[in-house]
């Protein structure tokens, strides 16, 4: 092997240890993503659905908040994640932590949705109910999964820098 080789081969094992400790570093509970955030999914547990503030509520509680998928690389990651987490999760609809304001959409950490974000379900955001805030669902238990807009939610996508 050439020194090049070497380094490559040094590099690619050092960033592989990195974002194992990374990922052993997430709080109880949460799951490291390779954007390098921990999530935690809380499914509901009983027959009602709930609002957005209970969710992020729920988030809060367990150390985080409604999770921001601000770009189309964090949106494909945590899907890859949820689907990797198995079929207790990935069919399920989550609260996200985005909302409606004058102005247009926004995450919870301050970026922007575009209207135009593949992100959502096509047709969406419904104009037609004029709801506030949104979640994320896959659509027949496919790994690729869309924002859709709404009013109530059947669980909570959480996330947390606490790494």
């Amino acid at each position: 092997m050439d020194k090049r080789s070497v380094f490559l081969l040094v590099v690619v094992v050092v960033v592989v240890a990195l974002a194992g400790s990374v990922g052993a570093a997430c709080p109880a509970g949460y799951h490291f993503v390779t954007y390098g955030t921990c999530i935690k999914l809380l499914p509901l547990t009983g027959p009602f659905h709930t609002t957005w503030e209970e969710a992020n509520d729920a988030c809060e509680k367990e150390g985080g908040q409604l999770i921001s998928l601000d770009t189309p690389q964090k949106m494909e990651q945590f899907t890859a994640k949820v689907f990797e987490l198995g079929s207790d999760f990935y069919g399920y609809p989550y609260w996200v932590g985005v909302s409606k304001t004058e102005t247009g959409w926004r995450w919870l950490n301050g970026e922007e949705l575009s209207l135009r974000s593949y992100m959502w379900l096509p047709n969406e955001p419904d104009k037609k109910y004029n709801f506030s805030h949104a979640q994320i669902l896959s659509m027949d238990n496919n790994p690729r999964h869309y924002i859709s807009s709404t009013d109530s939610g059947r669980g909570s996508a959480c996330e947390t820098s606490q790494i």
